[in-house]
């Protein structure tokens, strides 16, 4: 009956139209959940096995650096703290201070895209 009802859901969000795709779709799901229980049960069943796991790969390691500088980078520069005291640093100074907020974003868009 599950497996009725999975082929019937699949059929409509892939929009397919014949029973040999809804297949290749089902075996593509099937041989997916069976590669990720494939691996050691005792790392998965181990809250810390998958960190382990990771701090470990020198691929992993290295994005998890980059990713912790590029946060720590964000918060040191001082960018959030403009953005939530925008609106009261423009209170007094324009009739609206949500414009001057909705400016200041403008602008670090606008920053983003040259410096990419």
């Amino acid at each position: 009956k599950k497996s009725r009802r999975a082929r019937s859901i699949i059929k409509k969000l892939r929009g397919l139209r014949h029973d040999h795709e809804i297949e290749t779709e089902v075996n593509h799901f099937i041989s997916a959940s069976h590669a990720q229980s494939c691996g050691d049960a005792e790392e998965r069943t181990n809250s810390g096995g998958a960190f382990v796991a990771m701090i470990n790969d020198d691929r992993m390691w290295k994005l998890l650096v980059c990713s912790l500088i590029l946060q720590m980078a964000q918060q040191l520069c001082g960018i959030n703290a403009v953005f939530y005291y925008s609106t009261m640093f423009f209170d007094g100074l324009i009739e609206n201070p949500l414009i001057g907020t909705a400016i200041v974003g403008g602008v670090n868009v606008a920053a983003t895209y040259v410096a990419l």
